[in-house]
């Protein structure tokens, strides 16, 4: 029986009460719903920081699983206090980290920083994909949740799990050396 894959209208509010409260066929339905709505900005994430598109994929198989498992039977649900993607994110990051580590890229630690993750091949093209790349990590974070994903500096707070201070200082710090950069600085003039 084919489904209807069509966006479903609900907010994703509703859509994880149903996932936390509902009925397992209810229930069902709102996780594909949630998981269509939200998979492909989960596979940007990890295309962030994984090696090959392969291991991108598998990212994105663990993060809905990890998703899932907060949800009853399993779990005790989700309070929602930001958008999904919030809490979407530091999942990705941390799976595709765990990820890379496993296949020998990373060092095994308990705590792998933003520093510690190796520059991508940039995926887009032109200069602004390089001058990025020589960005401190923190800041090319920030900026990219900030100005890619489009997050509130609350919601890459909670992202990041770091105190808004902290995000703003980022940011700040990343777009100045943006208006620094040789490539830029025609267009911020």
């Amino acid at each position: 029986m084919a489904r209807n894959r069509q966006r479903d209208p609900r907010s994703d509010e509703a859509l994880v009460d149903i996932c936390n409260y509902g009925d397992a066929r209810a229930a069902t339905a709102a996780f594909e719903a949630l998981y269509l709505r939200h998979k492909d900005y989960v596979l940007r994430v990890a295309l962030r920081f994984s090696p090959d598109i392969d291991t991108a994929l598998d990212v994105l198989q663990d993060t809905f699983v990890q998703l899932l498992r907060r949800f009853p039977p399993t779990g005790e649900g989700i309070t929602l206090s930001a958008r999904l993607t919030t809490l979407l994110y530091p999942i990705a990051k941390n799976t595709a980290i765990t990820a890379a580590r496993k296949a020998g890229r990373f060092p095994a630690a308990d705590d792998v920083t933003p520093e510690d993750v190796p520059i991508q091949p940039v995926r887009d093209d032109g200069d602004l994909g390089r001058v990025l790349a020589n960005l401190p990590p923190g800041q090319r974070e920030a900026l990219t949740l900030r100005f890619v994903d489009g997050m509130s500096l609350d919601e890459i707070a909670q992202a990041l799990s770091i105190p808004e201070g902290t995000v703003k200082s980022r940011l700040h710090g990343g777009i100045a050396n943006l208006r620094d950069s040789p490539s830029l600085r025609d267009f911020f003039n």
